[in-house]
């Protein structure tokens, strides 16, 4: 008996270059979308390059107000190693104060949902420490404790931790009630109920609130360390004044403004990917 030749099956050969083809995208959509990108991050940037030019044009203010661009980056080059120490410590107060905010926080938010009456008893506290002038707060604590990395960290903690506070337990409360009816009937601890219920609830509040929290939190020590320090790039901004160095005020803003946007881009990144709402579901994982 003759065997048949091999045959070779082209439908499955199309169906797996469609699929490839489905995991891969074609060059001109990626070359497209790369374009469509970088337009968008140089669309702020051209314009606010347009409006500092024009501002110079019309102002006829001296340069030491209102520096050429290309001024500014060259101080950020020529000053580097000065500007760098004083960045490091800047990062030191920032990181601290925002460690702390989120501890004090997360805490208290949990603190409510277990024990609800402790929500009366501080949450007025709390609000009134937000909404003490920063001014106030920062002669308070220098007369307390000096030019102190303490200081400067509980005066970024003060600022930062309201926002996670609020979003944190409007993010507990945020639980659905069937899988909370669900937990009850099987007896589950509060700590159950917590970490499988209320926490995933809660992460989208938690992420939004970091949002806020870790931007400010670079821009917070720096006005800090305007007001009390001899350390940080709020330091630098008050020495440059007082040399009349507009060009290093520019450095430092420009400098802060990118740090916070790219802290501000890395947490949004974050929070989309930990958001099981971002997938479509209507429970966590």
């Amino acid at each position: 008996m003759s065997e048949k030749p091999a045959t070779m099956d082209y439908s499955d050969l199309a169906g797996r270059d469609g699929a490839a083809s489905a995991r891969w995208p074609s060059l001109p959509r990626l070359v497209a979308r790369t374009l469509g990108a970088a337009l968008r991050l140089a669309t702020p940037a051209l314009s606010i390059l347009a409006l500092w030019y024009l501002a110079i044009l019309f102002s006829g203010l001296p340069a030491f107000v209102i520096p050429r661009p290309e001024r500014v980056l060259e101080t950020l080059v020529q000053d580097r190693s000065f500007i760098t120490v004083h960045l490091l410590a800047t990062l030191e107060v920032a990181a601290l104060g925002f460690v702390v905010a989120n501890a004090a926080g997360i805490g208290l938010a949990v603190l409510f949902d277990s024990l609800p009456f402790t929500r009366n008893l501080l949450m007025p506290a709390a609000i009134t420490l937000r909404n003490v002038p920063y001014v106030a707060l920062v002669t308070v604590l220098a007369l307390a404790f000096g030019d102190t990395v303490g200081s400067k960290v509980a005066i970024v903690a003060l600022a930062g931790f309201f926002p996670v506070l609020v979003n944190t337990a409007q993010g507990l409360r945020a639980a659905d009630d069937v899988l909370l009816d669900r937990m009850r009937i099987l007896n589950a601890s509060w700590m159950q109920t917590f970490w499988q219920v209320r926490l995933p609830f809660a992460l989208p509040h938690i992420v939004a609130a970091q949002e806020i929290t870790g931007s400010g939190s670079i821009i917070v020590a720096i006005s800090a360390e305007w007001m009390i320090s001899s350390t940080g790039l709020g330091y630098v901004i008050n020495r440059a004044l007082q040399t009349y160095r507009g060009d290093q005020v520019y450095a430092v803003a420009l400098l802060a403004t990118l740090l916070s946007f790219a802290i501000y881009a890395l947490v949004h990144a974050i929070g989309r990917r930990l958001d099981w709402r971002a997938i479509g579901t209507n429970h966590p994982p």
